[in-house]
Parts: structure tokens; C-alpha cells; sequence
């Protein structure tokens, strides 16, 4: 982790240099399609619109317009790949060797089910996710992907008509991470949404909450005034959540959440660490297709990627996972 983006730079130059040669060429072939497009979309709708046929004259000026677009989600979709594959996994690579990034892969749903961060949402109908990286830092193995969960909602209007509409459960980076300790219980670390808003008696709807059953185990209580204003914490061993939740990991908690800008979720089960990130933001994208030329060669722009990959592995360092306080059993 300790190679700069420039030393990459001088490292990938062939690759890049490659890469953006074939990049110009895609949007050269898109220019030549485009134009040819509109010249003849545009000279047969003309020709149509001679024998006064109405809307139907725009009909070719209007195929010409889906060729362009169907030609441009291609060039785009080949570039975006190219440089995924043949760009993105070095950059994993030098960021840190015993890392492996995989573009098309994500986050088992398994992992995501266990996880029980969102136990409480439909199960998803639709589960996306890519730019895939697994591996071991130092001493601690970790997996983690962009994920995109929904569910499928149906109505139906005052015609019987069906309607069907999807709402997102999770979207962003989700984290599993060795906590190097087999946990006895369940413990989660969830955004403190009712207490925020409601005071007192939102934290008497979270106990209630979980006396209903709708949380595993019980709501338990911090000492740290910032921490419980963010966070509510359940478990189903109260005192095993006071083992993980030592007031040093409550403050690399809370310093993670205020670093990240986002809403953070944690569960601590079997012998891992859950983290979901919400964000809308699109890791690892290569620049635009229509980019100012040699722009993979600038270092802001590696850099940039950089800046991508500490954020997403930032969990092992912030929540310090490296130090073993516990050994497996």
C-alpha cells in the first residue's frame, strides 16, 4: 500500500497508452456513425416529409437516433470494461499485493443475509453489485463489493391496472471483514433514526421494538453521549456487546461514520464484522469516453483511485482489525 500513484503511473504507462489509443479509435468510429446517422436519417425524412405524410417523416431522423444511442451504450460499455480489466485489477494490485479485484463479481447474498443488517426489509427481489476485491491485509481477510438490493412493490390503480415499482433496500459498499473472534451472540450497530427525531421516546420505541421481536435480542445501552446519538446497538448478549463495543471501538466507530459522510450499519456474528456503507457514489469508473485525450496519464487521475480503494479498505485501519485483542478458539 505504499506504492504512489506516480511509480504506478510509470508502471502502467504501456497499458494506459494502449487503453487510450483504443479509446480515441471508439470515439473516432462513434463520430463517423453519428454523422452518416443524421445525414441519412435526416435526408429520408426529408424525403417523406415531400409526400406529406405526416409524423411518419420523422420516423428514419428517428431510427437514426437509436442506432446513435444503441452504438454509444456499446462503445461506452467496451471502454468501461477495458479499463476495469486491464487497468482496475493493477491498480488493486499495487495498492496491495494480496489483494484481487474482480469488476463483474459482488458480495454473496449469503453474506449479505447473514450479515442481518437488513433483516427488517423484504428480502431482496433484485441483488446487483460489481467491482468485486478479496484478500488478506496484514492480518486480516476481507471481502468486499458495491451492492444494489430492491424490492419489487405492486399497486394497482382505480382500473385494476398493475403497477409495479422498485424501492431500494441497500445501496453502496458492503464490507466483510475476520474479526478474529467466534462470537456467542448477535450484536448490531444500526443508524439511530428514532432517537434522533424523537428523543426519550424513541429510545422506548427501539426497546419495544426489540421486546416485539423485531430486533435480535435486546436494545443496549453505551456510556459514549456522541456514539448513542448516531447509533442504536441490540444484541443478544449484552455483555459480549460490551467486550466488542469497548469504548475505544465506539470512538473508531464514530470517527468512521463522521470520515465516510454516510449512514454506516455494523453487525458482529459467527466470527466476522458487517459493514454497509450507504452511498450512491459509483467506485472505480473509468473516465468518460468522450475524456480530454491522455487523461489516464495525468496522476490526479490514478490518484483519484486511490483516494477510491483507502475509502472502501478503510474499515481494516479504522476499526484498527489487525490488533488481536481475542484469539479464535
Amino acid at each position: 500500500m505504499q506504492t504512489s500513484p506516480v511509480e504506478v503511473l510509470r508502471e502502467l504507462e504501456p497499458i494506459l497508452r494502449e487503453i487510450e489509443a483504443e479509446r480515441s479509435q471508439k470515439v473516432h468510429q462513434f463520430a463517423q456513425i453519428t454523422l452518416w446517422s443524421v445525414i441519412i436519417g435526416g435526408m429520408l425524412s426529408l424525403a417523406l416529409a415531400l409526400f406529406r405524410v405526416g409524423g411518419w417523416a420523422l420516423a428514419p431522423l428517428g431510427v437514426a437516433l437509436l442506432v446513435i444511442g444503441v452504438v454509444y451504450a456499446s462503445k461506452a460499455n467496451d471502454w468501461r470494461n477495458t479499463f476495469k480489466v486491464r487497468v482496475m485489477s493493477q491498480l488493486v494490485r499495487y495498492f496491495h499485493p494480496n489483494l484481487t479485484y474482480y469488476p463483474h463479481r459482488a458480495i454473496a447474498e449469503h453474506e449479505y443475509r447473514l450479515s442481518l443488517l437488513f433483516h427488517n426489509s423484504p428480502d431482496p427481489d433484485r441483488y446487483r453489485g460489481e467491482d468485486y476485491i478479496e484478500g488478506v491485509i496484514d492480518k486480516t481477510d476481507i471481502r468486499l463489493s458495491e451492492l444494489h438490493t430492491e424490492y419489487k412493490q405492486v399497486s394497482y390503480d382505480s382500473k385494476g391496472r398493475r403497477r409495479e415499482h422498485w424501492v431500494t433496500i441497500f445501496r453502496g459498499l458492503f464490507i466483510s471483514a475476520d474479526f478474529h473472534k467466534e462470537f456467542h451472540g448477535v450484536t448490531l450497530v444500526l443508524p439511530d433514526t428514532e432517537q434522533s427525531w424523537l428523543g426519550g421516546f424513541g429510545q422506548w420505541l427501539q426497546s419495544l421494538s426489540a421486546k416485539l421481536g423485531n430486533q435480535p435480542g435486546e436494545l443496549v445501552k453505551m456510556e459514549d453521549p456522541e456514539f448513542e446519538k448516531l447509533f442504536k446497538v441490540f444484541s443478544t448478549d449484552p455483555i459480549e456487546a460490551r467486550y466488542i463495543l469497548t469504548p475505544n471501538m465506539i470512538r473508531r466507530i464514530v470517527e468512521f461514520r463522521n470520515k465516510s459522510k454516510a449512514q454506516v450499519r455494523l453487525s458482529f456474528i459467527a466470527s466476522r464484522v458487517f459493514v454497509a456503507i450507504s452511498t450512491y457514489h459509483n467506485y472505480f469508473e473509468p473516465p468518460s469516453l468522450f475524456a480530454p485525450a491522455d487523461k489516464l496519464l495525468d496522476p490526479a487521475t490514478l490518484a483519484q483511485y486511490f483516494e477510491e480503494l483507502k475509502f472502501a479498505l478503510a474499515v481494516v485501519d479504522e476499526l484498527n482489525l489487525n490488533t488481536r485483542i481475542w484469539t479464535k478458539r
